[in-house]
């Protein structure tokens, strides 16, 4: 049984209905799976009028729109900006990289926090965030999980490595290959 608590008269706190949100936002996830929608593939937002693609950014926003009644801005640099413009950004790993271990990830992560990735392409902005993830939570086997849309395979559900290299481009000069890694993580509520 969860109960509400009164916190300084004026915020709630709910177990319940983050629970809730976390349940819709696994069972939504999963639905969008289901319908095999490809990476920038076309979707209409219930009461929309016109189609988004489903590309990384855009399936977070869909995501945590209908889950959270979060307005995220479209592309994955400027929700990185966003979570960040409020405080609520956490970067690691550092200028050479060492991105922790999925435990360490386990320990952090709440269903719904954002995953970014840098340097997964070229990117033509500062800063080179170029992917988005939403956290899932654990699967059956105790496996992290993430949801999103890559260009590979798509919208689904993926199981979150922290250490494994998406894409990446030549660096200067071709010299220094740039590796795309994930970078930070942020959480809206």
């Amino acid at each position: 049984m969860f109960r509400c608590v009164l916190v300084l008269t004026t915020v709630f706190l709910c177990p319940a209905a983050d629970l809730r949100a976390d349940q819709d936002l696994r069972a939504l996830a999963f639905a969008l799976k289901e319908q095999g929608i490809r990476y920038g593939g076309a979707l209409v937002p219930p009461g929309g009028k016109t189609a988004w693609a489903m590309d990384c950014s855009n399936t977070a926003r869909y995501l945590l729109w209908q889950t959270r009644g979060v307005e995220l801005p479209r592309t994955a640099s400027e929700q990185y900006q966003y979570v960040r413009s409020r405080g609520k950004l956490r970067r690691v790993g550092g200028i050479f990289g060492g991105v922790p271990e999925s435990g360490w990830w386990a320990k952090r992560l709440q269903p719904g926090d954002l995953l970014f990735w840098e340097h997964t392409y070229k990117p033509r902005r500062k800063p080179p965030v170029t992917h988005v993830m939403v956290y899932l939570g654990r699967g059956a086997r105790g496996e992290l999980l993430m949801v999103g849309s890559q260009s590979s395979r798509g919208v689904g559900v993926y199981q979150l490595q922290p250490r494994v290299v998406y894409g990446g481009h030549g660096g200067f000069l071709g010299l220094f290959k740039k590796k795309g890694r994930l970078v930070a993580y942020g959480r809206l509520r």
